[in-house]
């Protein structure tokens, strides 16, 4: 069962647009300490308290659930933090963290699902997580360029922004919420694609609607938030790009084989 979110969020308290809302210090505190225990347990480092093994498996679990899910209002800025896994191996680390938090990490289990997970880089996210949030000298975020999105603004709920963008979401929410003070946008969805200009015209394929400005066009939040992503992501999955932490085996989701017709998107740099 899919653990997407599928409904407008509850963007409370609306200071920041849903999805790039800042960590909580709370939060953060303890995925920070999560990761290094997480490390510690995976390299055999001694000193680890086996009584934080539960509870470390449990917040890594949380945190791989939101960017699986796009399901909490940090959810973008933590994958960011994470070195951007794409949601295919957020949900698989997820699902293997649900099994590790249950076992004994000193069993054969425990060893294998390790194993796996150490496959799947999360040794190297977590370690990228901890040093892009170090408070003393924080390694700066490289977010990669080239994206098509969903987004989305509390204010106009019923209206949903589909598009894509040679920059980053994040730079497309910075001139939106520009535009129209006091209003803040978000991140309902984004992928980051190869060739943003054919993205952009499977999208125009897809809905029939043409882009505006910032490459993107309207589309009534009444069609079904769920309807579309799923359709956004059909559309485009052939340019999708593979995760930098793993290159990953799953199958690409099921959609109508698109043309190459062009259509030029924003060139959005800021």
């Amino acid at each position: 069962m899919s653990i997407r979110l599928m409904n407008a969020p509850n963007n409370y308290p609306y200071t920041h647009g849903w999805g790039v809302y800042p960590q909580l210090a709370t939060e953060l505190g303890k995925r920070r300490r999560s990761a290094k225990n997480m490390l510690g347990f995976i390299d055999g480092t001694p000193g680890v308290k086996p009584g934080d093994w539960r509870y470390s498996a449990l917040i890594l679990e949380d945190a791989f659930r939101s960017v699986a899910g796009e399901s909490s209002r940090d959810w973008f800025t933590l994958t960011n933090h994470l070195g951007q896994p794409s949601r295919a191996l957020a949900h698989e680390i997820f699902e293997h963290l649900r099994t590790l938090k249950e076992l004994d990490p000193r069993s054969s289990e425990a060893g294998r699902t390790f194993d796996l997970l150490e496959d799947l880089a999360l040794p190297d996210m977590l370690q990228y997580f901890r040093e892009t949030t170090s408070a003393e000298d924080p390694r700066p975020v490289d977010i990669r360029e080239g994206w098509c999105h969903v987004l989305w603004t509390h204010e106009t709920p019923d209206r949903l922004l589909v598009g894509a963008v040679h920059g980053t979401p994040v730079e497309v929410v910075s001139v939106l919420d520009h535009r129209s003070p006091g209003v803040r946008h978000g991140v309902l969805a984004a992928w980051h694609v190869e060739d943003p200009d054919w993205a952009a015209s499977q999208i125009v394929r897809t809905f029939g609607k043409s882009l505006e400005q910032l490459g993107l066009m309207q589309l009534p939040a009444a069609e079904g938030i769920a309807a579309i992503k799923l359709l956004t992501e059909n559309a485009i999955w052939k340019t999708i790009a593979k995760s930098p932490w793993h290159v990953e085996a799953g199958e690409p989701p099921c959609g109508e084989a698109a043309d190459t017709d062009s259509q030029e998107v924003s060139g959005l740099s800021l």
